[in-house]
């Protein structure tokens, strides 16, 4: 079976981790070439990785024009994920898109019309969707065999007063950076959007941050569950892994678990249990996953593209995103009116409308990095 050709962009901090920790050797991925505006990160790599200059270009058009390729995958700032996101689909090439998938949900809703033009796939990278904790904790969810869910927690720490984050200038580092991954990995365990968000978040004293570092907010579902989220970079107890620490609460029992450790073994922290009312967690055993976190995301990827159909009901199209980018602005609108809250329809629509160009979008200025 032959392999996707894919013209990489972007080659900053998480780029050029993409560049050495994912593609290289993927099963289903050959890199026809790599984009990037800056000389210098294009002679990085090309030392690093033995990268031949040949395939390197300064900008998109370029490699479009210079190799043959199938798809295209973005590792930039956020403001540009939409504007080079738009230019590969209007070049007929798939595209995945690191998270956050766009800035605003009227970019997003204008990709997710133009790949269905094109007749694209277009994925948002939700890289903590692909390890075996959350896929185990997404079938127990729809097996019922606990009964009915009732409430979940999430906990996520990181002290980055001792270690420090790379990107301290960050706008949103909490609730957008961050907690887009535990937005996103809810709405896949629990197979639903949901209804309203509430939120709070703050910057502690002695945040590195520029912005709100410290978050919580509650997410209400259709189906009765109610989502409480703790979250910090600045938290000083015991770290969390980086997906959290999740607690689902059924009529007859518990699921916990924990996902997604750091290097150099992204498993480490993987665990699942099963509390039964009134007795002990009992140990799961986890399903196997043919490969996990970015690369788990560019076989979905490869798979979606060969057969023109979404590999599973968790494959985190563009369209799906909505979902995930609506809880981002809720939440960040929720959090700015000192924690009124919100409903997703109403923001979704909102997004839809400014899209539609019936609406003037408001707006939202993320200053992330991709």
């Amino acid at each position: 079976m032959s392999k996707i050709k894919l013209i990489h962009v972007g080659l900053g901090g998480w780029g050029s981790a993409w560049a050495r920790d994912v593609l290289p050797r993927h099963p289903d991925i050959e890199v026809a070439a790599y984009v990037d505006k800056d000389e210098a990160a294009l002679a990085r790599a090309q030392a690093a990785l033995s990268i031949s200059p040949d395939i390197c270009f300064r900008d998109l058009a370029a490699a479009l024009a210079g190799v043959r390729s199938d798809a295209v995958a973005i590792c930039l700032p956020v403001p540009l994920h939409a504007p080079v996101a738009a230019r590969a689909l209007a070049a007929d090439k798939h595209v995945v898109v690191e998270k956050p998938f766009t800035a605003t949900l009227r970019e997003a809703h204008e990709l997710v019309r133009l790949a269905g033009e094109r007749r694209r796939v277009l994925m948002a990278s939700q890289n903590y969707r692909y390890f075996p904790a959350p896929i185990l904790a997404a079938a127990l969810v729809r097996e019922h065999g606990l009964g009915r869910l009732g409430q979940v927690k999430v906990d996520f720490r990181r002290n980055s007063m001792t270690r420090p984050h790379a990107y301290p200038e960050l706008a949103h580092p909490l609730l957008v950076d961050m907690a887009v991954h535990h937005y996103d990995l809810a709405r896949m365990i629990l197979g639903e959007d949901p209804v309203e968000v509430t939120c709070r978040s703050w910057n502690p004293v002695g945040s590195p941050f520029a912005g709100d570092a410290s978050g919580a907010l509650t997410l209400t579902f259709p189906g009765g569950a109610t989502l409480s989220y703790r979250g910090s970079w600045v938290d000083q107890a015991r770290e969390t892994s980086w997906a959290g620490e999740w607690q689902l609460d059924f009529e007859r029992g518990s699921v916990l678990f924990t996902s997604r450790s750091g290097r150099p073994n992204w498993r480490a922290q993987e665990r699942l249990w099963i509390k039964p009312l009134g007795g002990e967690p009992e140990p799961q055993h986890l399903p196997a996953v043919r490969l996990h976190g970015r690369r788990g995301v560019l076989a979905a990827f490869a798979a979606a593209i060969r057969t023109g159909a979404e590999p599973s009901a968790a494959f985190p199209s563009g369209r799906d995103n909505l979902g995930t980018l609506a809880v981002i602005e809720a939440s960040l609108a929720s959090a700015a009116s000192g924690g009124k809250p919100v409903r997703i329809a109403d923001i979704l629509a909102q997004g839809e409308s400014a899209a539609k160009g019936t609406e003037k979008p408001g707006p939202l200025k993320l200053g992330l990095r991709g």
